[in-house]
């Protein structure tokens, strides 16, 4: 993640102490610039009893607690100078990356806003926010915002790189491969580049162009999850025993890599290998509950050799993993079915009415919304 920071200057008049003594900012200053952070807090701390009004102490005392990572601490600080001074901007900032730190975007999203919105002109706010964005999963908002940080700085590569993630997991494929392909211009080897641009070319249902990528970046090396991107691509495409081979790379690397497991012992099935897939799938899920693929395919073995209760819990697994899939909810109809359970027709019916939604949504991808 790109690495950010705030530096703030702020003007101060000197203090005199009740004592008698002279304090002033410069004393706590000069501890923050021999990276002294316990000393300047004390310093702050002081100059607030002296004067505890003056909401640019309570903002630099923020500063140096940050500084030792005790970002609650921080924040209430900068929560007292916003009290004090409501318009505080470098307070208010502050704040927000205080949130960013923490990892909590959700508090941090809000307190950007607001600083983007008086401050059109901050360049660090709009940033900060697309990457609190970002770390909040909103990609295609995060985007609007880190397109305009990048144009700023178009030689920070790390922030491209963001940029390009952000347009993947929202969704934009074709800016995102626009992206990838202008980083593989720059450098052509890149494993991780490869990949990332197979990802969006499977977005665009590109599967030939997506598996090439894929294999490019799996003959550089190997590369975590890489050569089960790969085997995946090939599984939606029917060539199981080519996936398979890819999958049982995978594993060698990560013995524990759950996906390849579980995809491996879908093929595994299909090829009526029922006891070494049933042994596949069940290692997928004790290492990641939730494939939906190892639910489907226990729930498939189990119904097939009578084990109905331990069937009908696999398939609601898997329907609770997807709802909207057919295929587990018309294997929990069979299931009923045999056993004579009267639930088979609801079952039914919902697999009845996600066919007429699919149609549905064919007759709209082809023609155009209906009129209503």
């Amino acid at each position: 993640m790109i690495r950010l920071a705030v530096l703030f200057v702020v003007s101060f008049a000197p203090i005199a102490s009740l004592a008698g003594e002279v304090l002033t900012p410069a004393d706590a200053q000069a501890f923050e610039t021999r990276g002294d952070w316990r000393g300047a807090e004390q310093a702050w701390r002081e100059l607030i009893r002296q004067s505890p009004g003056d909401y640019r102490y309570w903002t630099s005392l923020g500063i140096v607690l940050a500084h030792q990572e005790q970002y609650r601490d921080a924040i209430a600080a900068y929560r007292k100078a916003l009290t004090i001074e409501p318009n505080a901007a470098p307070a208010e900032l502050n704040l927000g990356l205080a949130y960013f730190k923490m990892g909590n975007f959700g508090s941090a999203i809000p307190v950007f806003r607001r600083v983007a919105k008086a401050e059109p002109d901050n360049r660090q706010a709009r940033l900060l926010l697309g990457m609190s964005l970002y770390g909040a999963s909103k990609f295609r908002e995060a985007a609007a915002y880190l397109e305009a940080s990048a144009e700023q700085d178009p030689a920070n590569m790390q922030l491209r790189q963001v940029l390009a993630q952000s347009y993947l997991s929202g969704g934009e494929y074709e800016k995102a491969k626009a992206e990838f392909e202008q980083m593989l211009k720059r450098d052509p080897n890149s494993p991780e580049v490869h990949m990332l641009l197979g990802e969006a070319y499977d977005g665009l249902n590109q599967a030939k162009e997506a598996i090439a990528e894929y294999q490019a970046a799996t003959s550089q090396g190997y590369l975590p999850n890489a050569h089960f991107g790969l085997g995946y691509l090939l599984w939606k495409e029917h060539r199981f025993d080519e996936a398979a081979v890819d999958f049982r790379k995978e594993l060698a690397s990560d013995p524990s890599h759950a996906q390849s497991l579980a995809y491996l012992g879908d093929v595994v099935l299909k090829h009526g290998q029922t006891k070494a897939a049933e042994g596949m799938l069940l290692q997928a899920i004790a290492h990641q509950k939730d494939i939906r693929i190892a639910h489907l395919d226990l729930g498939v073995i189990y119904s097939d050799q009578k084990r109905y209760q331990e069937a009908v819990s696999q398939l609601k697994q898997a329907i609770a993993l997807d709802p909207e899939r057919a295929d587990a909810h018309y294997r929990l109809a069979r299931v009923y079915r045999e056993s004579g359970d009267p639930a088979q027709a609801a079952q039914l019916e919902i697999v009845k009415q996600l066919h007429e939604k699919t149609n549905e949504d064919l007759i709209v991808k082809i023609s155009g919304p209906r009129n209503k």
